[in-house]
């Protein structure tokens, strides 16, 4: 089970990532365009920004989930490496739980933002609902989560940290 769970997160975070990489270029793209709309054309492009906005909401919150698995999220590592082990060790516990009590709490109010705003749409697309746009909350806390328990229940090592340890997921000894 342990190995089928890593690799589905595997595959998970994969899918993440290209997302991410592909809202970037599509969104640098689309400015891009827009700029080039208004000041050369003289036409201002009305698709421009909410299509930005959308990306960037996506890249926001699936980013989030990869920084988080990748161990290359934003924080003091100085304390966590002050600390003697056990210290170390029950300081990351406390903040996989806060981070997924963080989780949890998109999941649950990200859901409640998507189903508030179902029946709104953009003016520039009547078609698309504005909940649509916000359902990359809710999922990227589900996706988040998902890396938590991963990263609990089977001692996850980040990749950029070093060569694996025993018991590393990957199997390898060290």
């Amino acid at each position: 089970m342990r190995d089928r769970y890593v690799a589905a997160m595997d595959k998970l975070y994969l899918v993440c990532v290209f997302i991410c990489c592909a809202s970037v270029v599509v969104m640098t793209a689309l400015i891009a365009i827009g700029v080039f709309s208004r000041y050369v054309l003289q036409v201002g492009a009305f698709y421009s920004e909410p299509i930005s906005i959308f990306l960037a909401i996506q890249l926001t919150f699936y980013g989030a989930a990869v920084c988080y698995r990748a161990d290359t999220h934003l924080r003091l590592e100085i304390v966590d490496n002050a600390l003697p082990p056990l210290p170390g060790r029950l300081l990351r516990a406390l903040i996989d739980l806060l981070m997924a009590g963080i989780s949890v709490f998109m999941i649950v109010f990200g859901a409640n933002l998507v189903d508030t705003t179902m029946f709104q749409s953009y003016p520039e697309f009547e078609y698309v609902r504005v909940g649509v746009v916000y359902t990359a909350i809710p999922l990227g806390g589900l996706v988040t989560l998902l890396f938590v328990v991963e990263k609990t229940l089977f001692a996850r090592r980040s990749r950029a940290a070093g060569p694996a340890v025993e018991g590393d997921v990957t199997g390898r000894a060290a």
